[in-house]
């Protein structure tokens, strides 16, 4: 969900106004708002779909030679007072979640060193490495940056790249006009970016907590269908992935997922008396507001009954077992080392995946000369010969393959081959259909044929 909201002091009443009067624009495949979408009919269909789609599920024929790990790039734990949830807890979610790779990125505090107080390695078979959130990036340094000074974002992004560090562009939404060609690549889905413009949505909820009818349909449709809620504000990024297309034109530049994650969209509404509840934002620093009868009339229906005190619902939206199963970066590499790793970004051996609608693993998308592998995602590779590119998914989806930002090719099957004949920027998307929408699912990074 990953609101990010600070406080809960704009007036509940508000979206109530809003709600029904303000229609946001749909973004591609989309037919129902984020709160359309949170209706319990509308949830069932996306559930019934997704199960369809786990039980035609099979192993993908097309190899790349590589093995797939998921990976996740943008996790926060204990590392701000907005972030909720501890080290040892997003640990727990990755192996729940079936996450290999976790790259932490800190939000920089001057008494910490993000690089040495951090976790690094292998701990029960999921690799750490340590990174930050700073100066517009997500920076992985090999080695502690804490004493450096760097004086431009030039000198700031030779320092992180020195001996072999990554660094990528994070929040493209907010630096559409940054160059990329000194870095690694850029985040090409962001969680809390594709929420920001949900206005309409936001206030809904909080109006919801104060709502007694719509506050127990809440409460019931994040117990029963979990998954779902969390992606009903699932949106296709067109501006960034716009971007994307016209920097990868220039230089190679690997995308990659943000899950954001934080453990810290938890909401609660607790009885204080007859007349008042108290909402509270739960992250490592709880916020609350207390709302009254006379401001909120349905505010009597949920104390009525209730003693000071007493909880009435608690909305635990975004456990990292839920964020990091969400969105994924599915890293093609030899070994689960953090040097394979760290090369597997670079030359964008990689793929971004939602997974939460299908698991995605196995998808392959390479260059065939002769029957044989000559490229995989992120390589480049002369034109010419019989030079023949191939995606293969495992479930039957509408696949696209885009050149230079253009769609080249749709094709609904679970394989696409085309025979290279120009020069270019060639990449996938694959998209379900759930519920009769259609959901981007999986972003394959470039093939470079030059």
């Amino acid at each position: 969900m990953n609101l990010k909201l600070t406080t809960i002091t704009i007036a509940f009443a508000l979206s109530i106004s809003i709600y029904g009067q303000t229609t946001p624009r749909l973004g591609p495949g989309r037919k129902y708002t984020s709160i359309e979408r949170l209706k319990k009919e509308r949830l069932q269909a996306v559930h019934n779909d997704r199960a369809r789609l786990a039980r035609e599920r099979k192993a993908v024929s097309l190899a790349t030679g590589y093995n797939d790990y998921r990976a996740v790039l943008h996790a926060h734990a204990q590392d701000a007072t907005h972030t909720g949830g501890s080290r040892p807890e997003l640990l727990d979610g990755a192996k729940r979640a079936g996450v290999q790779i976790v790259m932490l990125s800190d939000h920089v505090r001057p008494e910490r060193d993000f690089i040495n107080d951090s976790w690094r390695g292998l701990r029960e078979g999921v690799l750490f490495i340590p990174g930050a959130e700073d100066r517009g990036f997500l920076s992985f340094p090999m080695n502690s940056i804490k004493a450096l000074a760097p004086s431009s974002r030039e000198e700031y992004i030779g320092v992180v790249r020195r001996d072999g560090g990554n660094i990528f562009l994070c929040h493209v939404e907010e630096r559409t006009d940054w160059p990329t060609n000194q870095l690694d690549g850029l985040e090409i889905y962001n969680h809390h970016s594709d929420v920001k413009n949900e206005a309409a949505f936001q206030l809904w909820l909080q109006g919801s907590l104060t709502d007694p009818v719509r506050l127990p349909e809440l409460v019931a449709a994040l117990a029963e269908y979990p998954e779902e809620v969390i992606g009903a504000q699932q949106d296709y990024l067109s501006d960034i992935i716009a971007k994307w297309d016209r920097d990868a034109q220039h230089h190679r530049l690997t995308g990659v997922a943000a899950n954001d994650c934080h453990h810290n969209q938890v909401f609660t509404v607790t009885a204080i008396d007859e007349n008042t509840v108290e909402v509270g934002y739960i992250t490592s620093k709880p916020t609350t507001t207390r709302i009254t009868a006379d401001k909120v009339p349905g505010v009597a229906a949920l104390v009525r009954g209730k003693k000071p005190g007493e909880l009435i619902a608690r909305l635990d939206f975004d456990p990292y077992e839920r964020s990091l199963r969400y969105v994924s970066t599915h890293i093609l590499a030899h070994e689960l080392t953090e040097a394979s790793i760290r090369d597997a970004l670079r030359n964008g051996h990689a793929y971004v995946a939602h997974d939460w609608l299908c698991d995605s693993t196995g998808f392959a998308f390479v260059a065939l000369a002769g029957g044989k592998v000559k490229a995989i995602m992120g390589d480049e590779i002369k034109v010419g010969g019989a030079l023949k590119l191939s995606a293969a998914t495992p479930v039957k989806c509408t696949l696209k393959l885009i050149r230079n930002g253009e769609e080249l090719q749709t094709l609904a099957a679970k394989r696409l081959d085309f025979e290279v004949k120009t020069p270019g920027v060639y990449r996938i998307e694959a998209w379900l259909e759930l519920d009769g929408e259609k959901r981007p699912w999986i972003y394959s990074n470039p093939i470079y044929v030059r």
